[in-house]
């Protein structure tokens, strides 16, 4: 299988996704029954926005497909991810199907070659360890992760747009050692390239705390009087930025950017307490990183005939706006099912990841 899209993707200035609708119905290969299999859901916690929505995009592509689902949640334990996934292949043996979002980059070594000793089909989201190749793995089917670099970038752009592209802004940065935080922070960097008369007053860790951020924006009001604007490299600081604005009288009047779009984050954007947030999408990478392990399993996708930019690729996200806060909320929030066609393959790739 070869992509055709990606060259049309590539040229996407910001990154959206669609909704469409979902296909009538699933026709299993010959002999095959998708009942017999059951999919693993590997996820942190339910406690987190994201991990929850990554859930539901899973089951919905196991219902499609006509498979079992199961929830596993590991606490980000890397013994206690590794130890569930092993209990489920006892329990299922080639019947068991996984999707994955690792505990830690460092585990995706260890899924990747427990799946394979068993024969068992899996995907991993978010998170792959440096020289870990899907091609290097028959049952590893694909790495599917979030392009930091072009999230970071199209948020910044934004925030820097609505400020007239000149003035004071600072940065909160995230928790420091983490690949996201990492990566924002370069995209920030970058985006300033195309700004030069943005200056950066300050830059910042709050370590993805809303209260060290809230506290650090109180600092900034007092000391640079003509900040107009402040980047966040996820919602839950740049909500702590808007409760220190607020309290202060500057609520609108400095504009504030986030990333991962939890439901307050896009409430404010909706409100516009915030500029730009960055809808991470967890029912488009792990509904379609299932879809890929599942058609693997049932014997609808033939992974060692697939070209290694098959196998590793960014999934699409949604940069959300005042023009389209409404309808992410809607399909996010409200309805928990965006209508995905998670028979579509093609249509979560946002572009191939480099191969390293």
């Amino acid at each position: 299988m070869r992509r055709k899209l990606v060259g049309t993707l590539l040229a996407v200035s910001m990154l959206v996704t669609s909704a469409v609708t979902v296909s009538a119905e699933y026709k299993a290969p010959d002999g095959v029954d998708p009942s017999e299999y059951h999919l693993a859901i590997c996820i942190h916690s339910m406690d987190n926005e994201y991990w929850a929505q990554e859930a539901e995009g899973a089951k919905l592509a196991a219902e499609y497909y006509g498979v079992n689902a199961d929830i596993l949640t590991c606490d980000s334990d890397d013994n206690k991810q590794i130890q569930g996934i092993k209990d489920y292949i006892a329990q299922y043996g080639d019947k068991a199907i996984f999707v994955v979002d690792p505990s830690s980059t460092a585990n995706t070594v260890n899924i990747a070659e427990v799946c394979e000793e068993a024969g068992t089909y899996v995907t991993i989201l978010a998170h792959r360890a440096e020289g870990l190749l899907p091609t290097d793995y028959p049952h590893f089917v694909a790495s599917i992760m979030l392009d930091d670099m072009a999230i970071g970038k199209a948020t910044a752009s934004a925030l820097f747009d609505s400020i007239g592209g000149e003035g004071q802004v600072a940065e909160l940065v995230g928790l420091l050692g983490d690949d996201s935080a990492t990566n924002r922070h370069a995209a920030f960097e970058a985006a300033l390239e195309d700004y030069p008369d943005i200056e950066v007053v300050d830059s910042q860790t709050a370590s993805w705390s809303q209260s060290d951020a809230m506290t650090l924006v109180e600092n900034w009001i007092v000391n640079y009087p003509e900040l107009k604007g402040i980047f966040s490299a996820n919602d839950t600081m740049a909500l702590g930025a808007v409760e220190a604005l607020k309290n202060a009288g500057k609520n609108g009047e400095v504009k504030v950017s986030g990333c991962d779009g939890i439901e307050a984050a896009l409430n404010a954007v909706k409100d516009g307490d915030m500029v730009v947030t960055n809808a991470n999408d967890g029912y488009c990478i792990a509904g379609y990183g299932a879809s890929y392990a599942i058609q693997a399993a049932l014997g609808s996708l033939d992974v060692e005939g697939m070209e290694a930019e098959d196998r590793m690729f960014f999934s699409k996200t949604t940069i959300v706006d005042e023009k389209n806060a409404d309808e992410i909320i809607s399909k996010f929030i409200e309805t928990q099912n965006p209508g995905y066609d998670y028979s579509d393959l093609e249509f979560c790739v946002y572009a191939p990841q480099e191969i390293k």
